[in-house]
């Protein structure tokens, strides 16, 4: 169940599609931040994979630490990307369509953030998932470095 105080507080024009790349970061410092500054209602892991090389950036720590600050988390492994750099080529285009409407649904709600490995939006998938979502769901973009 998404949380819903957010849509209750603001109007849409505060309601983003953030995008987030964890990149080599060693803490949690700016990712809270920024779940923080925008009122992220939802953390949307956009991997094929959600594992990294720091066990602190695995799927189900992150959907711990998210739930600690009252923030939902969804895997969405059908958005991740298996083209192999950053043109984006879900594994099953079916399944990217129903958890795009999935996660459109959400933003409708407030503001999720889309989370992958790759610190540099200009290298990663998750700038055409973003453009897909708004496509849907009329927010702005943010990408967060």
């Amino acid at each position: 169940m998404v949380n819903t105080e957010y849509s209750n507080k603001h109007d849409d024009s505060d309601k983003f599609i953030l995008t987030f790349g964890y990149g080599n970061r060693n803490t949690y410092d700016e990712f809270f931040a920024y779940l923080k500054d925008f009122h992220v209602i939802c953390v949307v892991d956009v991997r094929l994979n959600p594992r990294a090389w720091s066990r602190k950036w695995y799927g189900e720590i992150i959907e711990t630490v998210c739930c600690k600050q009252n923030i939902n988390y969804i895997s969405k492994v059908s958005l991740g990307n298996t083209s192999g750099n950053n043109n984006w080529a879900p594994p099953d285009y079916q399944e990217a369509a129903i958890a795009l409407q999935e996660i459109s649904e959400i933003a409708q709600v407030g503001t999720i953030l889309l989370l992958c490995a790759e610190k540099n939006s200009c290298r990663c998938h998750r700038v055409d998932i973003a453009q897909q979502l708004q496509k849907l769901v009329d927010r702005k973009i943010k990408h967060l470095e």
